[in-house]
C-alpha cells in the first residue's frame, strides 16, 4: 500500500511555514505522494478578500516543483460553489481506496476542527498529521479537541520510523515551528515590508510580478 498525502489550505500565499514542515513530514512518514490543494471559495472565507484560485495554484505548483512527490492538485480550481475538506478528501480516498491515506493541517486547526463541515467524517476517512504551530500545541491544543478524538494522539518526532497505522490515527508531529503566517505575510507586503526570506524564491517572483498584496493593488 502506498501513503498518500493532501495537505488543503488557502495558501495566500503559499509560504515556508506550509513548505518546511511538509518536508519534516515526508521525512519522517515517507508519502509516496503529497497533493496541496489550495481551496477553490473556502465557506469560512467567504466575505475576505481572496486571490483567485488560479493564481494560488500557480504559485503552489511552482513552489513544489523541484520536490520529486510533491505536486500541485486543481482538484478545486474550476469549483463553482463552496468547497469542502471533506469532499476533497473523499476524492481522494475514492481515488485510492486500497492506500493509506493522510491529512495534513496545522495545529491552529486542529484545534477548530469540530466547527469544519462533517468533520467526523473527516477523522474516519484519512489518518490526520497535525503540524507544529507554536501558539497551539501541548496542553493548550489538548483542552480544544474532544476527548474520544485525543485518546487517537499520537506524538512523532521527525525521522523517527513511523509504522502503518491499524486504525483511525491522529499524528502530532512534533517538529520546530516556522513562526509565520499568510496573513502576517500579505500585511508585511502591504506596508513595504521584506517577504523574500518568508516564501520560496519562485513564489516571491511571482508575487512580485503581479504586484500581489500591496495597498490599493489589484
Amino acid at each position: 500500500m502506498a501513503r498518500i498525502a493532501v495537505y488543503g489550505g488557502s495558501f495566500d500565499p503559499f509560504h515556508l511555514g506550509h513548505l518546511i514542515p511538509t518536508v519534516r513530514a515526508q521525512e519522517t512518514f515517507h508519502f509516496d505522494a503529497v497533493y496541496f490543494v489550495p481551496a477553490g471559495n473556502p465557506p469560512h472565507k467567504q466575505d475576505e478578500p481572496l486571490t483567485p484560485v488560479t493564481h494560488r495554484f500557480a504559485m503552489v505548483a511552482m513552489a513544489t516543483l523541484p520536490y520529486e512527490r510533491f505536486f500541485a492538485s486543481d482538484l478545486e480550481v474550476q469549483a463553482t460553489g463552496p468547497t469542502y475538506t471533506v469532499d476533497t478528501i473523499r476524492h481522494f480516498r475514492d481515488r485510492n481506496p486500497d492506500d493509506h491515506l493522510y491529512f495534513l493541517m496545522g495545529s491552529d486547526s486542529f484545534s477548530q476542527l469540530e466547527s469544519w463541515h462533517r468533520w467526523r467524517e473527516i477523522v474516519e476517512l484519512a489518518h490526520l498529521v497535525v503540524l507544529h504551530r507554536a501558539h497551539m500545541w501541548g496542553e493548550s491544543l489538548k483542552r480544544h479537541v474532544p476527548v474520544w478524538l485525543w485518546e487517537r494522539v499520537t506524538v512523532v518526532r521527525p525521522f523517527e520510523k513511523v509504522s502503518d497505522p491499524t486504525g483511525p490515527t491522529v499524528y502530532l508531529l512534533d517538529h520546530e515551528p516556522f513562526p509565520i503566517s499568510a496573513t502576517s505575510i500579505r500585511e508585511r507586503q502591504g506596508r513595504g515590508l521584506p517577504i523574500r526570506e518568508l516564501v520560496p524564491h519562485e513564489v516571491f517572483s511571482y508575487i512580485e510580478k503581479y504586484r500581489f498584496y500591496r495597498d490599493g493593488e489589484a
